[in-house]
């Protein structure tokens, strides 16, 4: 373990015996730990999940430090101690869950390897998750976000088009980023998106979407390239490509614009699929244009509005009315 690692461990004001760890920066002492990385890293993940991860495993060093446990050496109970300490820090269920599944995937990957002769966190709990359904819009909040007036300018007709083709399409904020104009086939109405993992998929371009990017590479995008040769089809006003930050500022912006209370933009994603569910598309083929590699990670996604539960059953239950 390093100084800079070392110096993470602060003791809290009133308790001296309880240790708080800090988000870590630093890299991993350990070369196994280091190893199953550079396995993440070779394997597709994105650098959101290395960076996250590597926090993760170093703080779980820090913790095993402290206790004078090499990873290597860490039993099943020293990992429940560390999975109750994740518990008194007051992390998101889901950060904890995320911290807990870079343990267990580090400690599977080195007993798959026999570099410790048996997996200590595989019966290691992760917390438990409220169920939330997530923010999303409705039919009609869609329809006013995305049939106001159009924002003067290049900025304008360029926010136009990713809100409709993060809508149409379903679109994850590092994919509307990384969107090529070569990956759209506007003729054909699909583009091609690389999702997590660099996984690859093919998303239908609606109508409305295709009308906004055509007319957005006609007559703003020109303006906003300044003949640089930029690949991505979203550009800033300095003609690089768009950040997730501009992403959230521009969803921001189209919402109050239509008066309509503040989301993310993973909201329109939602939306996106919630309503191909209310109007009938099956969830099979809405997990394949999300790019799920789970049906379970759809349903999760695709919460089917009140209003359309009681409509079914309006009109499918024989004792219903």
């Amino acid at each position: 373990m390093t100084a800079e690692d070392s110096a993470l461990i602060t003791r809290t004001p009133g308790n001296p015996d309880r240790v708080r760890m800090q988000a870590a920066s630093s890299d991993i002492s350990n070369r196994n730990l280091r190893a199953y990385l550079d396995h993440l890293r070779g394997a597709g993940a994105s650098p959101a999940t290395l960076r996250a991860y590597r926090t993760d495993l170093v703080q779980l060093e820090v913790f095993l430090g402290r206790a004078g446990v090499e990873p290597e050496q860490a039993d099943t109970a020293i990992l429940r101690r560390y999975a109750a300490y994740l518990g008194t820090c007051r992390y998101a269920p889901a950060t904890a869950g995320r911290k807990l599944s870079a343990v267990r995937g580090a400690y599977a990957w080195m007993h798959s390897r026999e570099l410790v002769a048996r997996d200590p966190a595989a019966v290691v709990p992760g917390p438990k998750r409220p169920r939330l359904l997530p923010a999303t819009l409705s039919q009609t909040e869609a329809g006013e976000l995305l049939d106001g007036d159009v924002a003067p300018g290049a900025t304008g007709l360029r926010d136009r088009a990713l809100l409709e083709l993060v809508y149409g399409s379903g679109l994850r904020v590092s994919e509307a980023c990384s969107v090529a104009v070569a990956d759209l086939d506007l003729a054909a109405g699909r583009l091609r998106v690389t999702g997590k993992g660099d996984k690859q998929r093919i998303v239908p371009v609606g109508g409305a979407a295709a009308d906004a990017i055509e007319t957005y590479l006609r007559d703003a995008r020109p303006e906003l390239e300044r003949g640089r040769g930029a690949a991505e089809l979203f550009l800033s006003v300095r003609g690089r490509r768009l950040s997730a930050s501009d992403v959230r500022r521009i969803v921001a912006r189209g919402m109050a614009r239509a008066g309509l209370p503040r989301r993310s933009p993973h909201a329109l994603r939602h939306a996106f699929a919630t309503h191909l569910l209310e109007n009938g598309a099956d969830l099979r083929s809405i997990q394949d244009m999300l790019g799920h590699a789970s049906v379970a990670t759809t349903q999760v996604y695709t919460h089917v509005s009140v209003r359309h539960l009681k409509s079914a059953h309006r009109h499918s239950h024989p004792r219903a009315q």
